[in-house]
């Protein structure tokens, strides 16, 4: 059984129509052919030379890594394709071995309140000087080292359009604005950029619709029909409350489970021995766990907090266990007892016959 880094029913018609039209939302069903897909998306990747497993850090959340967004005013931008001019400026600086999902988008919302209160203070600019929030294009990176942080924003410094960078790791009313402004950009594996060629044929190409010229920066390019590109390679930013995350989540368990499963009254367990010979008994574990005040926690205190994480967050890291047990993962958030924040993995499993959700390990 093959398992997903990523999927998104969000952004796309390709699981929605699977599971209400081709399986008449059969779980079951739904999930075999969902195992058909995943042979598929293996192996157009494999067709141009990438492996789907060598995607991982690129398309679920890492524990240490940098989320960070960089800001270019795109008001009269001699060229007007300011998403090409912004790239000209960063892709030189850009790690050779890098893996990373980008995602970009303008912040202008007529909509939505921009939280330019909590931008201004955030932002690390390049030089002293006011920011026109209206007019600012931004490209998202997951997956950064403080170096490429450094090293981007460098490139940059000199460019009077460049505003500046938001370190977006930990979630806040910026994270959470930032999610609903991007939309996907490319994923950037090492010397390869893989992105969406649109809604037309053929499934696999090297087309660059937006003309980036990417193999001028030394990239080959990989593209895929969108809806394969938005449904198992586009990375989901993490938000309090993230649109359509409830839906979300019921089909990315049932893509793996087979089975409908509401996360909000879902039971979830922490099994005494997972906690007292395992959690709290392992040297590396019990560090973890003290790092985030739960290391006096009782199985169900613990359960609780694993509940109300699973119900904030998307669904990553969907796999098969060697018996065949369905594997899950999300990304959970912990305020230390210096008063700083630490990313959690928090390793989850679905046990068919007890019907719960239970707790495999946390790192």
């Amino acid at each position: 059984m093959l398992g997903f880094h990523v999927l998104n029913a969000r952004d796309n018609t390709l699981m929605p129509w699977i599971f209400f039209e081709y399986a008449k939302s059969d779980p079951q069903l739904f999930q075999r052919t969902m195992q058909e897909e995943a042979k598929r998306i293996r192996g157009l990747l494999a067709s141009r030379g990438i492996g789907y497993e060598e995607l991982k850090s690129s398309l679920a959340p890492a524990r240490d890594g940098i989320q960070a967004v960089f800001l270019y005013d795109w008001w009269q931008e001699p060229s007007w394709n300011y998403a090409v001019a912004f790239a000209k400026k960063y892709l030189p600086s850009l790690r050779r071995d890098l893996r990373t999902s980008m995602l970009h988008g303008d912040l202008d919302d007529r909509h939505v309140a921009m939280p330019i209160l909590a931008m201004e203070d955030a932002l690390v600019k390049a030089r002293p000087q006011p920011v026109n929030w209206q007019t600012q294009y931004a490209v998202y990176f997951n997956n950064l080292r403080p170096i490429d942080v450094a090293s981007i924003h460098r490139s940059l410094s000199d460019e009077a359009r460049y505003a500046g960078y938001i370190d977006v790791s930990f979630a806040g009313p910026v994270r959470n604005f930032i999610e609903r402004k991007m939309t996907p950009l490319w994923i950037i594996d090492g010397r390869k950029a893989i992105l969406t060629h649109g809604g037309d044929d053929p499934a696999v190409s090297n087309e660059d619709p937006v003309g980036f010229d990417l193999p001028a920066y030394g990239y080959e390019v990989v593209s895929l029909v969108d809806t394969y590109f938005a449904c198992f390679l586009s990375y989901k930013i993490e938000a309090t409350d993230a649109r359509q995350a409830a839906e979300d989540r019921i089909l990315n368990l049932a893509a793996i489970t087979g089975e409908l499963i509401d996360t909000e009254s879902a039971r979830v367990l922490v099994h005494p021995n997972k906690l007292d010979k395992y959690l709290l008994r392992e040297e590396n574990k019990l560090r973890l766990m003290t790092n985030i005040g739960l290391q006096d926690v009782t199985p169900d205190e613990l359960a609780s907090v694993v509940k109300a994480k699973l119900s904030q967050s998307y669904i990553y890291d969907l796999r098969f266990a060697e018996n065949g047990t369905p594997l899950f993962a999300v990304a959970a958030e912990f305020e230390k007892p210096d008063g700083g924040l630490t990313r959690r993995r928090l390793a989850l499993k679905h046990d068919q016959e007890q019907r719960v959700i239970s707790l495999v390990t946390m790192y």
